[in-house]
């Protein structure tokens, strides 16, 4: 693994000076990017294509806090590290979840309107959580909403400025201290040195080949931490949605895990409701839990999807409550009043990252992560739905104030350059070897695992590591290419070393808990090699 994606030299290219450099635009870097600019630091956030393209404005499902009079910290602190499957950090649990509601008064203060009811938030209720706590915005489209609000926000803070367009290549960093980022702007590269650099670029969806994540979800964040020397932790452990429309010819879309907390059905093609019996909260169930199941479902029948049933529920009501959902029927031909919806898992949410702390601070001085790309050990095994956005408002604010009380870029910026060999003048099929890579993560790295399958796999992306390393390269798909096969061979090796099943990791081979790996980590070393630790 080259340690630069592009060959360079600092001094022979534009560059520019900033206090902190935020590299993406959800709800963890924005929220960062508004606390650091607030302390009086020059903040600049970047963003590969328009400032609202992120996981979080695609996000359906809501924001989990504790705000009704009736529930507690301890509540929700215990479905956490129940649905988290003993790998939750359990102060930083409690610290995130006692963290929710200044961050729901965060969001209000920005202008971000949640659903009411008689004036007070409507709080709904989703897989794994024990009483209404999660809080939406028009209906199933909470994610667009907090987005267009902190932009909004963002936008008009003082010191603080934002790029669109701006593929971030590489930190660049000198030991172990990260001084910036180089990117192509433009079409061409430029460097931002910063003081501090936050990393808070999203997730991984990308890389298989259904996803509820947005085309940017590529992973470049975790490959270019991995490529900085940065620890990353737990990689094998990637959280399925249950429910993705599953129509033949259209993009997979979320179908909220509010729907099933509003009363809908989870169905095979005999009509049997499959989740009756295999778990007491029945489609309420964590999200591992119902992703197998309907998995297993699939195989038994022969069906390439399993189906929600809504026929039961408020057509009117439904259109009211979950527009999105909705909408995605409407544009399916699908009239959710008589026909079951097919939906089958897809990849929703990536729970291992760069080892961070609850500020965002990493193994590497002056760098930060924050949101998806970070793992503060708060989702343990198994994110519980909605606590993503809470986490990324938490975590996002300390890292800001984090960043201000680090103080203003002084000094002179070092001289890196890098020089990277191509072996090769051969082109290589570049969707070709994007699409394999998809269907390979399905088939290999996907709802159920095995040590056989994995194997081959690794020896698979291998190949395709040795191909793309011999190549030059000058677009962004070359880039994104190259970022996924590192991502997608740290999150193998790491399943391979957990030998057992828990939370979303789930072994054919090993399918039950191994005492022994109980609060054992996997960690991705600088040299590529995994290994099992008990220290968060």
């Amino acid at each position: 693994m080259d340690r630069y994606l592009v060959s360079f030299d600092t001094k022979h290219v534009s560059h520019e000076t900033v206090d902190v450099l935020v590299i993406g635009t959800g709800v963890a870097g924005v929220t960062a990017a508004i606390t650091a600019a607030r302390t009086g630091a020059a903040t600049l956030m970047v963003n590969k294509t328009v400032l609202e393209e992120s996981n979080t404005s695609h996000a359906k499902g809501g924001i989990a806090a504790v705000v009704a009079s009736d529930d507690s910290l301890g509540s929700h602190v215990e479905d956490t590290m129940t649905a988290g499957d003993g790998l939750c950090d359990p102060t930083a649990v409690y610290r995130i979840v006692e963290g929710g509601p200044h961050g729901i008064e965060f969001l209000q203060s920005c202008g971000a309107k949640f659903d009411t009811v008689d004036g007070k938030l409507d709080l709904g209720r989703e897989g794994g959580h024990s009483g209404h706590r999660i809080i939406h915005a028009g209906g199933d489209a909470t994610g667009a909403e907090v987005s267009r609000a902190l932009l909004a926000e963002g936008l008009k803070t003082q010191g603080l400025r934002a790029y669109k367009n701006t593929f971030v290549l590489d930190l660049l960093t000198e030991g172990d201290v990260c001084h910036g980022a180089i990117m192509v702007r433009h079409n061409e590269l430029h460097v931002v040195w910063a003081r501090t650099t936050i990393l808070a670029s999203g997730g991984a969806g990308q890389l298989y080949r259904e996803s509820s994540n947005p085309a940017v979800a590529t992973a470049d964040g975790h490959a270019m931490a991995i490529r900085a020397g940065a620890l990353m932790r737990d990689m094998e452990m990637v959280q399925f949605h249950p429910t993705l429309l599953y129509v033949a010819g259209l993009d997979r879309r979320l179908i909220t895990e509010a729907l099933r907390g509003h009363g809908a059905y989870l169905r095979n093609s005999m009509g049997e409701r499959f989740m009756v019996g295999q778990h007491e909260l029945a489609e309420l169930a964590p999200r591992d839990v119902v992703s197998r199941a309907i998995n297993r479902e699939m195989h038994r029948t022969g069906d390439p999807a399993a189906f929600l049933d809504v026929t039961h529920l408020d057509q009117a009501e439904l259109r009211q409550k979950f527009p999105s959902f909705m909408q995605a029927c409407d544009d399916a031909d699908i009239d959710p009043a008589k026909s079951w919806v097919p939906i089958r898992p897809g990849p929703h949410y990536m729970i291992g990252g760069v080892q961070a702390g609850l500020d965002g601070t990493t193994a590497i001085e002056g760098l930060l992560a924050v949101g998806e790309v970070s793992s503060t050990g708060l989702h343990g095994a198994n994110r519980l739905a909605s606590n993503s956005l809470l986490e990324g408002l938490v975590c996002g604010k300390w890292a800001g104030e984090q960043a201000g009380e680090r103080g203003e870029f002084v000094g002179k910026p070092p001289r890196i350059t890098f020089e990277r060999p191509m072996r090769s003048t051969r082109r290589i099929d570049i969707p070709d070897v994007i699409a394999s890579v998809k269907g390979a993560m399905w088939r290999y790295m996907g709802v159920e695992r095995d040590q056989r399958g994995m194997e081959e796999f690794i020896r698979q992306l291998s190949g395709w590591a040795r191909m793309t390393s011999e190549q030059e390269r000058r677009f962004p798909s070359e880039w994104q290419l190259e970022n996924m096969l590192v991502v997608a061979l740290a999150m193998t090796k790491s399943a391979l070393v957990r030998v057992e099943s828990r939370g979303v990791h789930y072994r054919r081979d090993y399918p039950d808990h191994n005492p022994d790996l109980a609060q054992m980590h996997t960690r991705v070393r600088a040299d590529g090699e995994v290994a099992l630790l008990q220290s968060l």
